[in-house]
This record gives C-alpha cells, structure tokens and sequence, in this order.
C-alpha cells in the first residue's frame, strides 16, 4: 500500500508510480505530509488534503481504460450508433450556437480559478437538459426515470460520513454532486437552520473539475478556435430578453455568487448586431483574462508560499490542487464505503480544464474512459453524456441487483438511492434441509473503509422460520471465487478440534460481478486482465464488539491474548490454516460462565497450507490482504517494496499473526479505555496516529523499533486502566526482540561465504511460537484484587502479582513448583516437528521465504 499523497500537481499515467514511492516528492508544499491512512482505523484526524493510500495503489494496478463508445455503451446502454443519432439532433437543432449554452461556454473558458468553473459548469448542464426535453432528442421521455435529477455545488461543504467512519480519512466536499432534488436542498440552509449537507449514499456521480495553472490559459483560444471554425463570431454576442430568462430552479436561487442570472430559453442569433457596452464588456473581459492568464504563469515559476505569510485565495488553490483522478478516486471510495452496500458500482466524472474523463468504480477496480472528450470543442458528445447521465435507472447508477430486494413500501426509483439496505431481503437455502429461508437485513453494523477488494459490509439479521435463539448477523463480501469458502474452512477447523471458533448458520454465493456491468466491459476485449469477483453471503451468530469489554476496563486483554494465541496455533497445526488477518474488528466476545470467550471471526483471508504452500506467497488475489494497522512490520515492509523491480513478496507465516495480535492487544489498552477528559483522550488519539502514519517504509522501521524494543514500551503513554499492563507488554517485546536479533544474524549469515545450517524460518528456531510467547507473558503486574478475581475465575493460565521472577534472567517462575516453566512442553516440541520440513525447504529454497536467489547461490 503505497503513502498518502497530498498537494500534488497532476501527473500522467506513467508517472503514478513516482506518486507512490518517492518519499520527498512532496515536501516544501504547504501543508504537505505523506502520510499512510489505516484501513479499518476510526479514530485517525486528517486534514482536508489527504488521500486514502488504497487509492494510488489502484490507480497504477487495478485501474484499465477502454474506448469511450463502449464505456458509453456498458453504463448507459448508448450504443455507438444512438450516440452518432444523438450527435446529428444535437448538431441539426444548434444546441452549441444557444445563447445560454455560449454564455456558459465564454465564462468557463474565463474562469479565473478553480471555483469560478463550477458555476459555469452547472448553467451548461442545466441548459443541455432543457434543451433534450424541449427539441425531443431521440428516446428520450419528457420525465426521465429519476426525474428530479440536479447538478449542485457543494459549496466546499463536506460530506457527511457514517458514524463507524468518524475521523477516517478526510472531510471531503467534491465539487459538484449529481443528486435528488430533495438531497440538493439540503446544501443550503433550512430557514433559520444550517444546512444539513448530504450523505455520500445520497450522491448519483459526482464531478471533479481540475484548474491548470499552465493550461488554462488556453481554454479562450480553444474556444475562440472551436467558435470561428464554426463559422461564428468570437467573442460571442448574446440577444436577451426578459421574457427568455428563467425562474431559477432551488440550487441556483439559493446561491449568492454575483454571477449573471441563468438563461433558459434565449437562442444564438450570429447575425445581430449587440449593444456598444455589452461588446465592450465581453472584449474587456477577454483582455482582463488574457492578462490573469500571463499572470498565472509568471507567479507559478515564483515561489508558491510567502515566508511567515498567507497566500492568496487563488495561490492556494493552485497549490493545494490534488491530482484529480485521485482526488475522484477518494471520493469513489466515501460513496462506497459509507453506503453500507448499497450500490455496486458509482460513476465520476474528472475534468481537467476543458478536457473530460469518465469514470467506473467497484471491487475489482477502476475503468476510465481511453478518450477525453473537450467541452468546447466536442460540444454535442459532452452534450450527450450529461443527458445519458441524467437518463440513468438505478441499476446503472450502481444499486443493487434484485436478488437483494428493497420493501415494497420503498420500491425504486421513488426511494433511490437509499442510506442503507434496512429493511431489505434476500432468499437463503438451509444447508441441511434445503428449504428457503428468508432473510430481511435490520441494523447496518459494519462497512468496510475500502473500494477495491472485499468490501466486506455487516447487518443485523431476522429470518423467517426462526434459525437460532440467539441474535444472528449476515455478512456480505465480494470474493475471489477461487478462494476457499469461508464455511469451508471453519469447518474445517471445528473438525480439528480448533476453538474460538464462530458459530456459521447460512451461506450463499449471490451473484458475480462478470455477471454485470464487466460482461459488458469485456465482450470485445477480452485480453484485458480482470480479476472477477462473487458477492458471497453467510449468516453466524452475532458476537460482542471487543470495544464494549476494554471500553469499561482492560483487565481480561491478557485473558483475550491467551485464548487467542491458543485459537491461531490450534488453527496452523491442527488445521493447517492461517488466519491473515488478526485485527481489532476480527476479535469478537460472549459471555460464558461470567467470564468471556473470545471469538476469532472473518476467515475470508484465511489459506490453508498444505506441502509446499507453507512456502510460497499464499495470496491468491492481485490486491492487499490484511488490515495494515495490525500487520507485522515485515509485511509493511513488503508492501513498500510491491511493484518495484526484483521484488519478492514475502511468505505470510503463523508468527506474522502472532504480532498482528501484539499490535491488537497494544491498540485495545491505548484506545479502547476512556481518557479522564478530551484532552487527555485527545493525547490517546495522536499516540495511535504516530503509529499509523507515515511513508511505508519509514513505518515498518516504526513499528519494528516499537514492538522489539522494551524501552519504547516503557515511555509509552497508557490510559489508568491500563497501566498495569505495562511489564505485560515490555516481556511480550522483548519476546519479539530475541527473534528478531535471531533473524537479523541469518540474514547478515547469508551474506558469508560459509554453508548455513537449517533456519526455522516460521517460529525464527521456535523463538515465536505461542508457548514461547506465553512463557514470555508470564509476568503480569495486577492489583490484588484484579489477580485474586482471575484466579478465581481462572482467567489466565499465570499470573504474577510482582513476583515471583528472577531479576537477572527474568525468567519466570511457577509458583507451586518453585520451578521456571516448562521451556520444551509438548505443544512446542509438536510445533519444531511440524517445522522440520520448513526448516529444510527455507534453507533450499530461500527465494520461496524471502531472500534472493542469487545470495543462496553464493552461500553455496
């Protein structure tokens, strides 16, 4: 996953790279920092600028373009022949010479910013879809299918997010929104009130318009150029009378721009002859821009940013200009992160100065239009796109499809888009029985902060007939279809004898995505790579958030890291399965016999290992897997290196998970606990963004200082009620340290001449492994009434209330024997049997692990 980028100039498409991996492209922008934004994180504070890491990653790698006839045709069903229809009506009834359309035309090519575009933009839209009604364009019905459909200005206004994404990523405003005129209204204030803003689910598409310091000045010429050769006059004349000018519709009444008022039905007349002042006007305002324009050009070969000083309205928004396809793509991500899966796919629009792109987002990635069509001098087809756009059903702004049927009492196209898929129901088979069991989705839970890959979303759930007696939840994810069910491996692992296990009731493959709108992408170009994608469903019984145990108090976290290590080992050795994606979200609870049992749930990265898999790249997706907060350092590293020449991604092994589990643990007794008062909880929130943020490389260097060296642990600020834990996580670093002192001597070994005995690379010669990592907890400082509670309860195989330990060797001791424990018991002694094979195929085949063939070849 590649850094955040912010304040970036645009770039072109070969050069995406260089946004990703050159660490000081960006300093000495203001307010300029590449950061790493977590995936699943909903605590993080960023400024307005950044930009969801994910985002570039799938610009450079799941990111296709194809001929803009059959982009047309996929989203709009415009066929290449009714858009050449289309053109001819549009051309034969001079939609270009309108004198609105010209107006609108002669002030966007005059914008002096990025802002005096959108306006601009907006009247043209809005005059081309009165324009498609009043001249009857072919196949098109005087109420189009959403027929309150309006093109706004959010006013820099940001989006209002899901409460699960509070804090995750940035507050975003896109500057125009394709949404429902009952959604526009609420841009603006409500009497007395403020305005509400709108929800991103609200957004139909959205448009990103770009400003160029260095192109835009010559969008006049363009446009002078596009005019004349149509054998009009430049600058363009207007004849208008009072009688032509329109009421303006709820967006443009409640505006206060200073602009003149919008036009409906006035028509171009070349002939006529305009007033002296008006001509003059237009003449002084072409000469005004032709000056900002060399202007512009002069100051951005200046400094951008004054000493000590602010900069200009104008100034900063060309310095703060993000590069717009990802800019857009951020946007995509909040439209289908924050819908709780209501739409498949959503459609943008990014327009950089006169030139426009068209944009399709879903799981498996980004498709983009091979052409940019210029808004003056492709005039009919950028006609015939805003009113295809306006012309959209649901299903081709992305809902989605019927086997996830709406109520009756919300039917589309009346209550689309929806906020949520409450109240919605699908159809399920019983596993045993066969018989159907109907299913009808209550509360949102969860929705994944991601566009491409899982977008794993959650829903409390009631079925009829009733399955259980305890609460139920469906989860919904786009899945690999080659991937291994996740059913199947659950079962897999009850059948071994695994616990902590999550209870499955119902599952189902839905619908793929190649069944969709892809099909049509790739009938005529099927070379193109395409990763396919199954929306896959299973039903499990609903489990407590650990957040609402560790919010209250964080004495059972060594309780949870027990049970969990146990859950992962059993998992590997038993069942041969690595989970792969140990996160905070992942880890459930119920209360059984007062005390909880922890769950590990979310299996849909979980591989399992078989002969020689344990030592090959087990992922079997071209995209991420899993949540970087909670990711070992030596898989953040790999992932810094992913793309680059020569690279050689990593094995994931079972102690990778360990760790994952260290970074969980960490995060539940820094977070989760209530700080005295915002100030301090305030301080907790920035403790956990230093440890997210950051260029990828730098991170891994981050997270490895922290998790093996006990002094970090030691000036580590905790909440009170978890201060206890300290001496808890020191010994758990300085586990991870020795391993890591054992790793980095086979590295530098391997660079010596000398033929290197067998190295256990999965447990680093059974320094990592979950008896060591226990033998290394066994030392846990707590109060006498929270170890005497424990102890009671059994809540942890062994607690020390400072002591018993000797303090030189640190070793601890067993109360009852007077003994250290047990440093060979026979779940270790299973795990180096079960390692023997590794031991011997890491030394053969290094390159599988993670080191160069070529070093191995000098070894020998």
């Amino acid at each position: 996953m590649p850094p955040v980028l912010q304040d970036t100039e645009a770039l072109p498409p070969e050069d995406l790279t260089e946004l990703l991996f050159e660490p000081g492209l960006f300093r000495g922008v203001e307010g300029s920092h590449p950061r790493v934004n977590m995936a699943s994180t909903l605590v993080t504070s960023h400024t307005i600028d950044s930009v969801h890491p994910y985002v570039k990653e799938d610009l450079i790698y799941s990111t296709q373009d194809i001929p803009y006839n059959r982009w047309l045709n996929a989203i709009f069903d415009l066929s290449p022949q009714k858009v050449d229809k289309w053109v001819a009506h549009i051309m034969r009834n001079k939609w270009f010479q309108d004198a609105i359309v010209q107006k609108a035309l002669y002030r966007y090519s005059m914008a002096g910013d990025e802002l005096a575009l959108y306006d601009p933009f907006i009247c043209l839209a809005k005059r081309i879809l009165e324009l498609a009604k009043s001249t009857k364009l072919p196949e098109i019905d005087d109420t189009f299918p959403i027929h309150d459909i309006e093109l706004a200005d959010t006013h820099k206004k940001p989006v209002r997010t899901i409460l699960e994404h509070e804090g995750l990523g940035a507050k975003r405003s896109p500057d125009l929104l394709l949404l429902r005129a009952a959604h526009a209204k609420k841009l603006f204030p409500q009497g007395k009130k403020a305005a509400p803003g709108v929800l991103w689910a609200d957004i139909l598409a959205f448009f990103e318009l770009k400003y160029s310091v260095r192109d835009t000045a010559d969008m006049p010429s363009i446009l002078k150029r596009t005019i004349e050769n149509r054998g009009m006059k430049y600058p363009p004349t207007f004849k208008i009378t009072k009688t032509q000018t329109p009421k303006p519709s709820a967006i443009t009444s409640s505006r206060n721009v200073g602009t003149s008022p919008v036009l409906t039905a006035a028509t171009h007349d070349s002939s006529s002859e305009e007033s002296a002042s008006e001509a003059e006007t237009l003449s002084r305002n072409e000469a005004q821009a032709s000056r900002t324009a060399k202007k512009r050009t002069r100051s951005s070969k200046s400094s951008d940013v004054t000493l000590h000083g602010t900069c200009s309205k104008k100034s900063s928004l060309s310095q703060a200009s993000v590069n717009g396809r990802i800019q857009a793509g951020g946007y995509a991500l909040e439209v289908m992160s924050c819908s709780y899966g209501t739409r498949v796919f959503c459609i943008g629009n990014v327009i950089k100065d006169d030139k426009m792109s068209l944009w399709y987002y879903d799981a498996s990635g980004y498709i983009r239009t091979r052409e940019t069509l210029s808004i003056f001098e492709d005039f009919e087809k950028v006609a015939a796109v805003l009113v295809a756009l306006a012309s959209c059903t649901p299903s081709q702004f992305g809902a989605m499809p019927s086997i996830i049927k709406p109520p009756s009492s919300a039917p589309y196209p009346r209550s689309f888009p929806p906020a949520s898929l409450e109240g919605y129901t699908l159809t399920m088979k019983h596993p045993e029985t066969s018989e159907n069991v109907h299913v009808t989705l209550e509360d949102p839970i969860f929705a994944q902060y991601v566009l491409v890959g899982r977008r794993t979303f959650l829903y409390g759930i009631r079925t009829s007939p009733p399955l259980h007696r305890k609460k139920l939840i469906i989860k919904f994810s786009y899945q690999i279809p080659t991937r291994q069910a996740e059913q199947e491996l659950v079962k897999k692992a009850h059948l071994a004898g695994v616990e902590h296990l999550p209870e499955i009731h119902l599952w189902e493959d839905l619908w793929q995505m190649s069944d969709g709108v892809r099909k049509l992408f790739y009938e005529d170009e099927k070379e193109l790579p395409f990763q396919d994608r199954t929306l896959r469903a299973i039903v499990y019984t609903r489990y407590t958030p650990i957040v609402e145990l560790f919010s209250k108090s964080c004495k059972f976290l060594p309780l949870m890291v027990d049970q969990m290590l146990d859950c992962l080992h059993d998992l590997r050795y038993k069942a041969n399965i690595l989970h792969r994606d140990v996160s905070k979200n992942n880890i459930m609870y119920e209360m059984r016999d007062n005390r909880p049992h922890f769950i590990l749930i979310d299996y849909d990265l979980a591989k399992e290992i078989t002969g020689l898999d344990v030592h090959r790249n087990s992922s079997t997706g071209k995209h991420r897997t899993g949540t970087l907060p909670f990711m070992a350092y030596e898989l953040v590293e790999d992932i810094s290196k992913y793309g680059k020449s020569g690279h050689i991604p990593v094995v994931h092994r079972l102690r990778y998970d360990f760790e994952s589990l260290f970074w969980v643990a960490l995060w539940c007794a820094v977070k989760m606990p209530p700080g005295r008062d915002k100030q301090e909880q305030k301080q907790f929130n920035m403790i956990v963004k230093e440890w997210e943020s950051g260029l990828l490389g730098t991170l891994a260097k981050s997270k490895r200082t922290f998790c093996t060296q006990a002094k970090q642990m030691k000036d580590l600020e905790l909440p009170a009620s978890s201060e206890h834990l300290r001496p808890w996580f020191r010994s758990w670093c300085k586990v991870m340290k020795t391993a890591d002192s054992r790793l980095e001597d086979y590295e530098e070994a391997l660079e010596k001449p000398q033929r290197l005995l067998p190295f256990d690379m999965e447990t680093v010669d059974g320094l990592l492994t979950r008896d060591s990592i226990k033998k290394g907890l066994g030392v846990v400082v707590y109060s006498a009434e929270e170890a005497l509670e424990l102890q009671e309860t059994d809540g942890v195989e062994h607690i020390v209330s400072n002591g018993p330990y000797d303090e030189e060797s640190n070793v601890s001791y067993d109360e009852e024997s007077d003994r250290p424990y047990d440093e060979e018991s026979n779940d270790y002694q299973r795990a180096r049997r079960c390692c023997s094979l590794t031991w011997f195929l890491d030394w053969c085949w290094p390159e599988q692990a993670k080191y160069p063939l070529g070093r191995l070849s000098d070894v020998r």
